[in-house]
Parts: structure tokens; sequence; C-alpha cells
């Protein structure tokens, strides 16, 4: 899929991407991170003898590791992005935004994937990781000159970013793809000065900015190399595949269960299961934990509220399916309260499953307008928060449906 939204918004998990590795499945991923930055304190006003000392990037890492297991050595460099970012905008895992070739920070991280396994399961979260940056001077300097409270250029953020248009962050040397907190307090950036002999600084941050991911793929040597084009069939010949980070999804074809309760006139769904086994147990690249299924419509792109028949679709399933995601509609949990079904990862028995009863019962009972398409997307991590995937034969997708035939009373 093409839609792959991995801009930050407000109430969702704010995360920025940054690594690469090679998945022999799924072939070379490679993640950069892109954001704004604004100050926190325009009212400042810098000493006249104030003098610029250094700036510095701070990245707090919010414990998400996925690639090469053990502890092993990450580099990135830090460069200004010179192609503003607009609020008004979505970016995407395949937005591509013009950066400087030149580094302005470089940096290197000691990550031991088992450590940040084991904080990012911990609930109590009060490790604190960071990789600081410091950056060329003269970036610096120019940050510095601008800090003006009565200048608008510096005051009004919307000036700012035509200076200032934000960092990327991208690999140079790794096996792992992180996460960073961009929200977190103990990611900005600093610059440092004094005025006489007292030292001072000013902080920037990436709060209320644009902040995203780009996820770059290349295939070459596995069996998806000629997967190159969006929401267009590909099959695979061997195995089935979603990816978190690059908007790969498992397309599901209901056309045979319609076929088959066609010939029943009428019936009560007791159960239905989807069950899918044979998951890649990869502990380098474990699976995904959750899945969920959502409509997909004819031209493979996701079914959305966008026209009064959507919304006619959405009541006429009557609580079988759910709205999230930007209005996307979601198989529903059986449980109701608009609550997205997901399937967890078994890793006893390396499966998913699940039992969207309601949701099959209602397919039937609406079978005179059939809705036969359907995806298989990661839930959690979320879609364009993380890069985990799964692989599963492709004969090992099963549905299993229990249900009582009806009679037909002729009789008034």
């Amino acid at each position: 899929m093409d839609s792959l939204r991995t801009t930050s918004l407000s109430g969702e998990l704010n995360r920025m991407l940054v690594g690469s590795y090679v998945d022999p499945a799924l072939g070379n991923i490679s993640a950069g991170a892109y954001s704004q930055f604004r100050p926190t304190d325009v009212t400042t006003i810098l000493d006249t003898d104030a003098e610029f000392d250094s700036a510095v990037l701070q990245l707090r890492y919010d414990f998400y590791s996925y690639g090469a297991p053990g502890e092993t050595v990450q580099k990135f460099s830090v460069h200004e992005i010179t192609e503003e970012l607009n609020f008004e905008d979505d970016y995407f895992f395949n937005s591509n935004i013009d950066v400087d070739i030149n580094s302005i920070g470089t940096a290197e991280k000691s990550i031991d994937a088992n450590t940040f396994k084991t904080e990012l399961e911990d609930t109590d979260a009060d490790a604190v990781v960071t990789t600081r940056i410091k950056l060329d001077n003269s970036y610096g300097q120019r940050l510095f000159n601008a800090i003006n409270p009565n200048d608008t250029l510096y005051t009004n953020f919307l000036y700012f970013k035509e200076q200032f248009k934000g960092i990327a962050i991208l690999p140079t040397q790794a096996d792992k793809v992180v996460g960073l907190g961009n929200l977190d307090t103990n990611t900005y950036l600093r610059v440092y000065y004094h005025s006489g002999s007292t030292s001072k600084s000013i902080t920037f941050v990436m709060a209320s900015c644009v902040t995203f991911s780009k996820v770059d793929t290349d295939r070459s040597g596995t069996e998806l190399a000629g997967l190159n084009t969006f929401s267009s069939d590909f099959t695979s010949p061997t195995s089935r595949y979603i990816q978190s980070g690059t908007s790969i999804i498992t397309k599901l074809d209901l056309t045979k269960f319609y076929d088959y309760m066609d010939t029943i006139p009428e019936l009560i769904i007791n159960s239905a299961e989807i069950n899918i086994s044979g998951v890649d147990p990869s502990v380098d690249f474990q699976p995904i934990q959750l899945v969920s299924i959502n409509m997909l419509g004819s031209d493979n792109h996701y079914n959305a509220l966008d026209s009064r028949q959507d919304t006619l679709d959405f009541v006429s399933f009557n609580g079988a399916l759910a709205v999230s995601d930007l209005s996307k509609m979601f198989v529903a949990d059986d449980q109701g309260s608009n609550k997205v079904f997901s399937m967890p990862y078994s890793s006893t028995t390396n499966s998913y499953s699940g039992y969207p009863t309601v949701f099959f019962q209602k397919l039937y009972d609406l079978r005179q307008k059939r809705y036969p398409y359907w995806s298989i997307v990661s839930n959690s991590p979320p879609m364009g928060k993380a890069v985990d995937r799964s692989v599963f034969p492709k004969e090992n997708i099963k549905l299993r449906v229990y249900y009582t035939r009806g009679t037909l009373n002729e009789n008034p």
C-alpha cells in the first residue's frame, strides 16, 4: 500500500525510526527520522555580551529495536532538511524530502537489543538512554544568531521553519532499526552560550512540529523482488507477508466463502475462526504481536468513510465493523464498543488465531451485496511506527465456520 502515514499525530504513538538491517526474507531495510524543531521559550533576551559556545542534539531512545540481536554499534549522521515541511500535508513511509548531503553532526551508540526489549516491556519506564550529537559550529552559530524575541522570524514558528526547516537523522552503519521519542523531554536541540563567566542555554524541541519516518527497502534477492508497484496484487511463490514499516499487507479474498454460503438459504453461524499457522518464529525478526483485518475496495485501497455509501455500508454491519486509523473500516471485536478485532501471535504454536463470529454472520446476512476483499495488517506495533514483519506459508491461512442450518417455513 502507498498510503502508510508515518507522521506523528497527537493521541497516537509518537516515534521516529532510524537504522538499518538485512532481512533474508524481506531484503535490506533502512529508516531515517525527519523532524522540525522550535524554541520552547521565545521571550529570552540575550545579553549584549553573549557568545555562542556549541549546539547539541540529544535523542532519547524509546527502547524499540528490530534487527540484529545482541550488542552492536550503531552510527548516525545528522543533516539539515532543505525542503519546507507543512502542517497541512501528510508524510508517508516513502515520502522523499530534500536534505543537505553534508552532515552537521555524527554519533555512534552501542545498543543491546536484549536490554532494549527488557526495557520496552518494563511498565515502570524509568530508564533513560540517550545519544548526544555535537552539531557543526556554523549551524549552531546560525541558530544562536536567530535568537531574538523581538523578531517574528524567530517568535512566529511559521516564519522560523522557513529559516530552519528541520533535521534528518540517517543511519551510516547499523544492523538494527531503533525508536526515538520525539516528544520526550530528554529529546531536544540545545544551543549553549555564555555571558561573561555564566553559562546559559536555549532549548528547541520537536513538539507541535512535523515529524515522520522514511523507510526504504531493497527486496532484490528475495521472492518479493518483483513487488515494486503499489496497490496491486502480487502473488509470491511460497509465502505471505505483513510488514508494518514498508506497508506490505496480505490480502484476503472471501469470494469462496460467499460461493459456499449462497448454497445455504438460512443459517446461523455458531463460530467463525481465522487461523494462520506456521508463522516464521525467527528470533532476530520476531513476528508482529497483533494483526487485524480491515476492508479493501475493488481498487485495493483501504475503504474509509469517504462517501454516503461508505457510511451506509458501515451502518449496515451494525457493530461488526469498527472505525479506526483515520476512519478505515476494521473488523470489530465480537464484544462491540467499536473495538478493533485482533489476532494475537502465539509463540507456543507459531500462529495467529481469532474468532470474528459476529462479523462473518453479518457477511452472510448482507450477502446480497458482497464485501469480498479484506487485508491483514499489523495492529501492534501500529503500522508506520515500527518495521516488524510476519512471514507464513501461503496455504496456512484457514477460515473455519461452524453453523446451524435453518429450516424454511413455507406455511404462513
